[in-house]
């Protein structure tokens, strides 16, 4: 919009100079030569801000793809947990199978498997305080 203003302004000094006096031209050169400043100063407070803008955006996309990739983390650390759990009650239901059963090697066995299941399930424990809140 400016632009077309300098050029207008120009265009119509150039049609003027002949009806203008030398004081009237000079004044016309000023003004124009203080809209190009202007407009000049104004594009570098514009560029200015884009890359500010820019260094911005650049900024939030890298903290997204961090804050995707420890999603991705604990998402696939939680997963783990799940299928350690889901172990854990397939091996507790087998122990408590065993211990209705009232076999003599079954106490044996399943004392050993609860006190291996309660192992486990206190590193499971310890794996989840690990994870990030």
């Amino acid at each position: 919009m400016k632009r077309w203003f300098i050029l207008a302004s120009m265009v119509l000094s150039s049609l003027i100079i002949g009806c203008a006096s030398d004081k009237e031209l000079q004044v016309l050169q000023a003004d124009t030569t203080t809209l190009q400043r202007q407009s000049s100063t104004q594009h570098q407070t514009v560029a200015a801000r884009v890359q500010q803008l820019s260094d911005r955006v650049a900024q939030f996309e890298q903290a997204q793809t961090a804050a995707r990739r420890d999603l991705a983390r604990i998402t696939a650390a939680l997963d783990e947990v799940r299928v350690q759990l889901q172990r854990l009650r397939s091996d507790a239901q087998e122990a408590q199978i065993q211990v209705r059963r009232g076999t003599p090697s079954g106490e044996g066995v399943s004392a050993a498997r609860l006190a291996n299941l309660e192992a486990r399930l206190d590193d499971l424990e310890k794996q989840l305080r690990a994870l990030p809140q």
